[in-house]
C-alpha cells in the first residue's frame, strides 16, 4: 500500500509485514495531517513486542511502518462484526500508555488489534505459531536422546 495516500478508516486493523511475521496496529485516524495508528511496542524498540511487558502507544504510521509493506486487515471482518469507529477511538484513548503483559501465542499485538475492533481477542498468527512450535517441539524432543540431551556425547 501507498504510504503517501493510505485510505483508512478509524479502527482497520493495519498489517505491517515483518518477514517471518506480522506488526498489527489499529488506525487511530489523522492529526496534524499525519497518519497515527495504536500498537503494542516493547520498551527497547519501535513497535517490537520482545519484552515481556508491553506498553500500547500511538504512534505516527509511517514511523510504525518502517521500510515494511502494509495494508489493511478486513479477512476477519467476514465473522466478526466491527464495533463503532466511536467505540474503537474511545477505547484506544483509555489505553494509550497503558502497560501490558506480552505473550507472542496468546497476548500479543495482533489480540490487541482484534480486541479493538471486535471487542474480543483474535490471533489466527499467534495460533498458527503456537501450533508450529508445539509441532515442532514434539518431534525434536522424540529425537532426542531420552536418557538427557547428548549425555553421552559429552561424557566420554
Amino acid at each position: 500500500m501507498s504510504k503517501e495516500d493510505p485510505k483508512f478508516n478509524v479502527g482497520d486493523i493495519i498489517s505491517f509485514s515483518r518477514g517471518l511475521y506480522h506488526h498489527w496496529g489499529v488506525y487511530y485516524g489523522q492529526e496534524d495531517g499525519k497518519n497515527y495508528v495504536v500498537s503494542v511496542s516493547g520498551a527497547e524498540s519501535n513497535s517490537k513486542p520482545l519484552a515481556i511487558t508491553s506498553k500500547l502507544v500511538k504512534e505516527e504510521l509511517n514511523k510504525v511502518a518502517g521500510k515494511s509493506e502494509y495494508s489493511v486487515y478486513r479477512e476477519l471482518d467476514k465473522h466478526n462484526e466491527p464495533r463503532s469507529p466511536e467505540q474503537m477511538k474511545a477505547d484506544m484513548d483509555k489505553m494509550i500508555g497503558t502497560k501490558i503483559k506480552y505473550d507472542p501465542f496468546e497476548k500479543n499485538c495482533q489480540h490487541f488489534a482484534t480486541k479493538i475492533r471486535y471487542g474480543k481477542e483474535i490471533s489466527p498468527e499467534g495460533e498458527s505459531a503456537a501450533k508450529s512450535v508445539g509441532k515442532n517441539l514434539t518431534i525434536f524432543s522424540t529425537e532426542m536422546d531420552p536418557s538427557g540431551f547428548g549425555t553421552e556425547k559429552f561424557n566420554k
